[in-house]
């Protein structure tokens, strides 16, 4: 991978979440053809007497999730699907032709037992390819850690980490540096920046929580950002190098300047300990009490694993939704917090 295309957004980490938008569009899937899966959903679930209701819920989730990621510019769920609105109206027909013709007696609804059993999986991200932990990246079987700004949206790809600033072309990156083995960390620095288009006006070598790095300060003009400063930090890691780069329009750039040389610096081996006491995310059960919100649920019991709103998707509410007391929802607790849901402990 070139290093400079870390500094095109569009290309970058965020840009791979467009790219796999990109890939939807390429699908042989017709419309048709989902909509025939659909129903064909719905028909086997009713003939083994389960209630086919669950799946214009469960596209109705899935219009919820492509609201909160607020595609822009491609309507209809990046065009091939159809809209889920839509099929969510021709399930509901289906499902009222299926009760017509079915002769057989009540359909189950068993949310108690799927509940049991959903219980303890895994939610998100696998550990091993790196994980995000409110704002930070940690990396246990390649044994780093990285801090990014608080309440920047991150994503993990598979050849960069990416932190943005919420409607701002400010970024913070992490990449492996291909082909480090052999050269001094300053030839290394200055290799892999040569071609970007900006221009160093200060650097040299340093340490980064006790590993051999470089640190530079950079000038000049990207593709799709115009103008910026960057600051970046080449880290060297055993027989690996990595690049931490934070940059953003230069006005900008000062105003969020000791967040960002922070998170620059920020680069740090983990421990074996640590690094295998890192656990996923886990789903676990909860009992709504009165008072209850989405926003209170996700700060008591979530701490920095789970947005409100996506509390509410995943159970079946629209954001805008409270949960009902009494209820048992789901939830999602850090992996060493669900080893005690056995004791019935996060039900309550």
């Amino acid at each position: 991978l070139l290093i400079g295309s870390i500094f095109v957004p569009q290309v970058g980490a965020f840009g791979n979440l467009a790219q796999t938008g990109l890939g939807i569009l390429f699908l042989k899937y017709g419309r048709d053809q989902e909509l025939q899966a659909d129903r064909l959903g719905a028909e086997y679930a009713a003939d083994n007497m389960w209630d086919p209701a669950a799946v214009p819920e469960f596209l109705s989730t899935l219009a919820r999730i492509d609201d909160q990621a607020d595609r822009r510019g491609v309507p209809n769920w990046l065009s091939t699907h159809p809209n889920p609105a839509d099929r969510v109206e021709q399930m509901q027909k289906t499902i009222a032709e299926l009760k017509a013709s079915s002769s057989k007696g009540p359909w189950e609804v068993d949310r108690e037992g799927y509940l049991r059993r959903i219980e303890g999986i895994v939610f998100g991200e696998n550990p091993r390819e790196g994980i995000v932990r409110g704002s930070s990246f940690l990396h246990p079987d390649l044994r780093f850690g990285l801090e990014f700004p608080k309440g920047w949206e991150i994503a993990n790809g598979k050849e960069q980490v990416v932190a943005k600033m919420p409607g701002q072309n400010a970024f913070v990156m992490l990449q492996l540096v291909p082909m480090a083995q052999g050269r001094s960390i300053e030839e290394i620095a200055t290799r892999s920046t040569r071609n970007i288009g900006l221009r160093e006006v200060a650097g040299g070598t340093t340490t980064i929580n006790g590993l051999e790095a470089y640190l530079g300060t950079y000038e000049g003009s990207l593709n799709q950002v115009g103008k910026v400063t960057m600051r970046a930090a080449h880290v060297r890691q055993g027989r690996t190098v990595y690049l931490v780069a934070a940059f953003a329009p230069p006005q900008l750039y000062e105003q969020l300047e000791r967040d960002l040389a922070a998170s620059v610096r920020s680069f740090r081996a983990l421990s074996r300990d640590e690094a295998q006491n890192i656990e996923p995310n886990r789903v676990a059960l909860y009992t709504v009490e009165p008072g209850d919100t989405w926003q209170s649920i996700a700060q008591r019991r979530g701490g920095e694993n789970v947005t409100a709103a996506t509390l509410a998707i995943m159970n079946s509410y629209a954001v805008s939704d409270q949960p009902r007391p009494g209820e048992t929802i789901k939830i999602v607790v850090a992996g060493n917090e669900s080893e005690d849901r056995s004791s019935g402990n996060l039900r309550r």
